[in-house]
Order: structure tokens, then sequence, then C-alpha cells
């Protein structure tokens, strides 16, 4: 069986479970190569060698570390995670050195990395609804358009356009001002924001919108050549429960979107309801942090199909579609390996 050596960088701790998934193969013997800053990642303890990363603020001087990285460790696939999208951009600079990138061509990734982009294409496409929303880079312009939408009845929400998962996110709630028992989290108070915002001077451009309080489904889609795409949706809950469900209307979303890009490998969509109206929230062009539980619940490995994809293996994935209930609970793990 041949051996294929495998480096996860900087990866979240869902890598975790996508690096056992990945090993779970009669094809390959994956050797898992993976690297952070920190060297108490959990994912550490499934990694068959491990390098601690330099700190490389830069994004082009990091690409320059991966490509030595590849070089020096004999790295057959690059999982890439951090600056994915610089990496995408000189992807024929791995491929010139036999590394093949688990990441979309940079046409892809661009689109993706850029919320008001994958907005506008939804849009433009009909594939879907996206919230109302605004650009904003200022202080000013934030209190101007926060003004025009805010109504008795509804919450505020900005997001950065160019920002992953939950960074920078936040929900204008003024209750936790007076409410010491509501749980904070991502929520801010109006004047907190406005100062935080005045303080930052020149904003990178932010979203601003309407906050969706309705059900988030986080969907985990693979594309596939027969069009017979792997759409796995996980309605979230407040809790740790997640329910499988496949219902057409999120289906029929992810299955335009899919169509419409053909990206290569896993991505994950979000979407929230407003009423019975899903949103866009955004794309991820990358494995979600929750991929395993969508694995689990219906016995299909997104990340072996996606890694022997690259390496020229079209695997099926025919599963049954019903709908299940699932949780999870922590473990512990040795790290002192």
């Amino acid at each position: 069986m041949k051996t294929i050596r495998v480096w996860f960088n900087h990866w979240f701790s869902a890598a975790y479970h996508i690096i056992k998934l990945l090993k779970e193969d009669d094809s390959f013997n994956f050797t898992v190569a993976g690297s952070n800053t920190d060297d108490n990642c959990v994912y550490r303890s499934v990694c068959d060698e491990w390098i601690r990363e330099e700190e490389i603020p830069d994004a082009e001087n990091y690409v320059n570390y991966c490509l030595e990285f590849c070089r020096e460790n004999r790295i057959d696939v690059f999982a890439v995670r951090r600056n994915m999208l610089a990496v995408s951009k000189r992807i024929k600079e791995f491929s010139d050195i036999g590394v093949k990138v688990l990441t979309e061509n940079y046409s892809i990734m661009s689109a993706m990395s850029n919320k008001e982009r994958t907005y506008k294409l939804f849009c433009d496409s009909g594939i879907g609804y996206v919230p109302e929303y605004r650009i904003v880079r200022t202080a000013s312009e934030f209190e101007t358009y926060y003004r025009r939408i805010k109504t008795d009845s509804n919450r505020v929400c900005f997001k950065f356009a160019c920002g992953e998962g939950a960074v920078g996110f936040r929900v204008v709630d003024n209750r936790i001002e007076h409410n010491l028992s509501e749980p904070v989290g991502a929520k801010i108070t109006y004047s907190d924001a406005i100062k935080s915002l005045e303080k930052s001077g020149k904003l990178p451009p932010l979203m601003v919108m309407p906050y969706l309080s309705g059900t988030e489904v986080s969907v985990d889609c693979l594309y596939m050549p027969n069009k017979m795409h792997i759409i796995i949706p996980r309605y979230k809950s407040c809790g740790r429960s997640e329910t499988i469900k496949f219902e057409t209307d999120i289906i029929d979303i992810c299955d335009k979107f899919l169509n419409a890009i053909e990206p290569e490998f896993p991505i994950n969509v979000q979407l929230k309801y407003d009423g019975a109206t899903p949103f866009l929230l955004e794309v991820n062009a990358r494995m979600s942090g929750g991929i395993q539980i969508s694995c689990a619940a219906t016995g299909v490995n997104i990340p072996n199909i996606a890694v022997n994809r690259l390496l020229g293996v079209e695997k099926q994935a025919d599963f049954e579609k019903i709908t299940r209930r699932m949780s999870f609970i922590e473990i512990p793990v040795a790290l002192d390996i």
C-alpha cells in the first residue's frame, strides 16, 4: 500500500476528527505531519509527526515557509488551513515541487473569502436569499445604517466582510447593560460598539445587517462529478444537539450553489432562517468544525473522499437520507506523547 505524507497546518481542534477519518482508507497509507504555533493542540495526538510552526504574520512569507516545509518534509498532500487564500494564489508553485494542495483555485477562494462577493453570486445566480446588508467603513457610517434598520422588534449584527467564522461577529444588544444573568457571548451594547469602532478609525469592510433569529443550518457539502452531490445539513440548537435532516429548501440551495461554482473539495454553507425563509450567512471554502458529526450521522467519510479525489481516486458515497439527532461529548486526550 502506497504511503502518502499529508501535512495539516495550524488547524482548529476538529482536525483531530478529520485526521482520524482520513486514515480510514483501503487505498493509501496516510502518514500525517501536523503543525501549529501551539504545541498543545489536541490534533497533535493523532499525528504521526509534529512540528512547531514559526510565528510568521505576513501571508506571503508564510507561503514561502510552507513551500520550504513541503520540500524538507517530503509532503505529498498539503491540507491547508492557515492562509488558505494566499496559498491558493500560488498553487502552481506547490504543484511544481510535486505537492497537491487541498484547496480551491484562487478564483473560487477569493470569491468565497469575501462575504459580499458570495452574497452577490447568490443573488445574481438566483441561488437563494441573502439578508439586507450594508458595507460600512467608519463608526459614522455604522451609526447611520444602524438607525435605519433598527426597529423595536429586531436586533442588528455586524461582521467583517472578509472575516472567517465568528471572528469579529457581534450582535448589538443593550439588554446586557442591565441583566447580569444574560449570557454575553458575541453580544455588545450599542454604546460599546460605537466606542470600539471609533477607536479603530478606518475599518476594513464591515457588513451590518438585521440579526436573524431563526434556526441556523450548517451544511457540509462536497461536489460530485455525477451531480449526486454530498449535502448534509446540520440544524443547530442552543445546546450540543444537532439534527441531521434533508429538507428540500436547504438541499436545493446548496445543490444550485455547487453546480454554479463546481468546487473540487469540501465546503461548508451556513444558512439561517427568518420565518420560513433560509438566508445565506456565509460559505467556508474548507471542511467545517463539525464535519465529523455529519460523517457519523450518514456514514459518509468526506475527508477521505476529498483527499482520494486529490490523488486521482474518485470514490462514491451512497447514503440513506434519514433524520437523525446527534450530539457529542468531551473526551480526554493525552498530549505528552
